[in-house]
């Protein structure tokens, strides 16, 4: 439970601040320990709004987490502790998530738990590879250079996000907007003119018809219409996005595509080479960082191949015969892989692999958004094109009747 404390120190100065503890006796004892006299202790309601909907609380942003990482990494390089270091930081926030996060990692760490425990009970807001490479790092020594690291890897991470977002802004922002205009026409135009060729008598061709009874639909059913407009989507975010049988079907779906399995498989590879990169330089067993990466990669069909490969290397394969039993990895990658466990720097060739596969992603991504800006042009010109056909032909039979 989280306590807000004010008191008097050794030198008589006024101090307050924050501690989490499980009663209020171990606060008073932790106060008598640091050699303050407490003045005021009260419990803070952390979980106030635990019931408020998920989607509007707020929890640690990436950018606040690669802040995090990098700001860690270089206060332990210069041979501060990590307590030191967590009290320090603390100090640049006043109150939010990151604050609260930074009370809990000093509570443990002055209960004598490990550092990496506050990440797993914090799990929901750092991936489970972070949490296993500062897991793994503090056993072996190398918490540093696994902070540096991680924050390396989450800015890769924010940067390639930023890419994608940016190369489909402007097909979503073509969808967006004939997407308006056919509400424009289905609401306002349509059913004027539908009532002006009614009252001239004109036999309407069947397309032209069919236009404005869906346009008439939409004028006799506005709210829900309106309603599905909004419903529609958000059912299918949250289905597709989600939940497990919702991202498999999506998956699935999306990659009969070609351009876009290629771009998956892409993004799967990178994320698999870096991750297991990482975990083996933190100093984690190669059988561990298999099964750990293979829960990263995001691909059903490398996840599965992943845990094939650690179980053959249990069975006394090397790690290239392991990759090459499977024929989801590409042959070159087993080639590297055999040539660097004989070397004995498998870590050094998937690093290199990550960052060759983090040119191929932004090659791929050019690919497909010079694919489907045409698509979208087109798609956009041929329906405009037909509403122009359907109202114009109408209008042409009319005015030959005059």
């Amino acid at each position: 439970m989280l306590f807000h404390y004010t008191a008097f120190d050794q030198r008589n100065i006024y101090v307050e601040g924050d501690v989490d503890m499980p009663a209020l006796e171990d606060v008073l004892k932790y106060l008598s320990n640091q050699r303050l006299k407490p003045i005021k202790v009260v419990p803070v309601n952390t979980k106030s709004n635990s019931k408020n909907i998920v989607l509007f609380q707020k929890g640690i942003s990436l950018t606040d987490q690669i802040f995090l990482f990098k700001y860690l990494g270089l206060m332990l390089k210069v041979g501060t502790d990590i307590l030191k270091a967590v009290d320090v930081l603390m100090q640049d926030y006043e109150k939010g998530p990151v604050k609260t996060f930074l009370l809990q990692s000093r509570s443990n760490l002055e209960k004598g738990n490990p550092f990496y425990l506050t990440f797993e009970q914090n799990e929901k807001t750092f991936s489970y590879v972070t949490i296993n490479l500062i897991k793994a790092g503090e056993k072996s020594g190398t918490l540093q250079t696994t902070l540096e690291k991680i924050s390396v890897n989450l800015e890769k991470d924010k940067e390639l996000r930023g890419k994608v977002i940016s190369a489909l802004t402007y097909p979503i922002i073509l969808v967006v907007m004939m997407s308006v205009l056919m509400v424009f026409l289905m609401i306002f135009l349509f059913p004027k003119m539908g009532a002006s060729f009614t009252q001239a008598g004109l036999k309407l061709p069947a397309f032209t018809k069919l236009l404005f009874d869906i346009s008439n639909f939409f004028n006799a059913n506005m709210t829900m219409v309106i309603s599905g407009m909004f419903i529609f989507p958000l059912i299918f975010y949250l289905y597709f996005f989600k939940t497990k049988a919702g991202k498999k079907q999506f998956n699935v779906m999306v990659r009969k595509l070609p351009p876009i399995r290629n771009f998956l498989n892409k993004m799967a590879l990178q994320r698999l080479t870096s991750t297991l990169s990482s975990l083996i330089k933190a100093g984690m067993p190669l059988i561990e960082s298999l099964k750990i990466s293979s829960e990263a990669v995001g691909e059903e069909t490398f996840r599965i191949s992943l845990s094939n490969v650690a179980t053959y290397l249990t069975q006394g394969l090397t790690i290239g015969e392991a990759f090459r039993q499977e024929k989801s990895f590409p042959k070159y990658l087993s080639n590297l892989l055999a040539i660097g466990e004989k070397a004995g720097h498998i870590d050094e060739i998937l690093f290199t692999l990550s960052d060759f596969y983090e040119k191929e992603i932004e090659a791929a991504l050019k690919s497909l958004v010079a694919l489907i800006e045409p698509i979208m042009l087109i798609l956009m010109g041929g329906v405009i094109g037909g509403v122009a056909i359907a109202v114009i032909l109408p209008m042409y039979q009319m005015l030959g009747n005059f």
